[in-house]
């Protein structure tokens, strides 16, 4: 569509498909999966074991992945990327299952600690560090006291290519029924940088509406401008003009919320005000107690999409917080983060995966 969709055509879109219920796919193989999966290096190796998790996971009855495109790899290895890129798509279609593709994201790192990603084998995690890195979007670089998260799009000579990234891809899936739903944006504003990524997004928006594309796009909010990230779990809202810039531009409205399940019902009534679906694209955090015990029913029968973050535990170590979560008192850091299988595909919980198949085995809520 070449205009935001109404909230009319949002609505009917929505209540014509069976409830979204799905995760962020981070391939357990290495820390940055996507590029590991998709890259030119050792591929098929590489996207077997991927497919095995995808086989997993539609057992279980998902039907849907978040996805970080990695767009460094359509610059440097396009050819290759375009095609593993679409095979990955056929593969998700065998197990019925569809992808929403996260164009670009604001959680990253200060410029002096910013490196392209590694092709060719993968380095191995520090032990211990969400990610498998010491080097976090949250940490205050100490030489120069830069604490604002950098991407090589912030470059102005990159916006023509960052243009041609974006039509391409909307003009190569933008009709595609793999694809469900376009993230434009993760968390605009996130790294400090509240309004810096705006400029670009709000193009990228008109970008993909210029193409016509047939899926609805959204942005996240996720807490930009409050004080403290666990005090904003304990008040969510909209607290940032960047999250405002989102919910404008945004067809439907996903939204990260990685607190308790009280707070997760007092946040839904907010959004429920901007009378447009709602997708929750990121969520379960154990030491935070966001379950997928409690959570997972609470979306269903809200009617509210579900991509909780990560899969199968892996060099990416989403088990472990994230550091300054070491920091705060009351919180019981023995818990696995994310995840919610081990690396050999034994469950973390069992009782989660009852959980899961359970909701997951009539997906009609309308």
């Amino acid at each position: 569509m070449n205009r935001k969709w109404t909230q009319e055509e949002i609505w009917d879109w929505y209540k014509a498909r069976p409830w979204i219920t799905g995760f962020n796919f981070i391939p357990s193989g290495a820390m940055d999966g996507a590029v590991w999966m998709l890259q030119e290096y050792d591929h098929e190796n590489a996207f077997r074991e991927a497919a095995k998790e995808i086989a997993l996971a539609a057992g279980l009855g998902f039907n849907s992945i978040r996805f970080f495109v990695p767009f460094y790899l359509w610059r440097v290895q396009h050819d290759s990327f375009m095609k593993n890129f679409g095979e990955f798509l056929t593969l998700l279609d065998k197990y019925h299952m569809t992808m929403m593709p996260i164009l670009f994201n604001d959680c990253c790192v200060a410029k002096a600690k910013y490196q392209e990603p590694v092709l060719g084998p993968q380095p191995e995690p520090v032990p211990g560090y969400f990610g498998g890195t010491a080097a976090t979007p949250f940490d205050e670089d100490t030489q120069n006291g830069d604490i604002v998260g950098y991407d090589i799009t912030d470059e102005p000579e990159m916006e023509p290519v960052v243009e041609a990234y974006v039509r391409e891809m909307a003009r190569t899936f933008g009709r595609d029924d793999r694809i469900l739903i376009w993230n434009i944006w993760n968390e605009a504003g996130n790294s400090q940088r509240m309004e810096k990524s705006v400029p670009l997004m709000t193009k990228v928006f008109g970008w993909m509406r210029e193409e016509d594309v047939l899926q609805p796009l959204t942005a996240d909010v996720w807490g930009a401008g409050a004080d403290h990230p666990y005090g904003w779990l304990k008040n969510p809202g909209i607290y940032a003009e960047v999250e405002r810039r989102a919910i404008e531009l945004s067809d439907i409205i996903s939204f990260h919320f990685y607190g308790d399940y009280s707070h997760a019902r007092i946040y839904i009534a907010q959004l429920r005000e901007f009378g447009r679906p709602l997708i929750n694209t990121e969520w379960l955090h154990r030491p935070y107690r966001s379950l997928i015990q409690t959570h997972l029913p609470l979306w269903k029968k809200e009617k509210i999409g579900s991509y909780f973050f990560g899969f199968v535990n892996g060099k990416a170590q989403f088990n472990y917080v994230w550091e300054f979560i070491k920091k705060l008192p009351d919180i019981d850091t023995s818990l696995w983060m994310h995840d919610i299988f081990h690396s050999d595909f034994t469950p973390y919980d069992e009782e989660e995966i009852e959980v899961i198949r359970e909701c997951n085995r009539d997906k009609r809520v309308f």
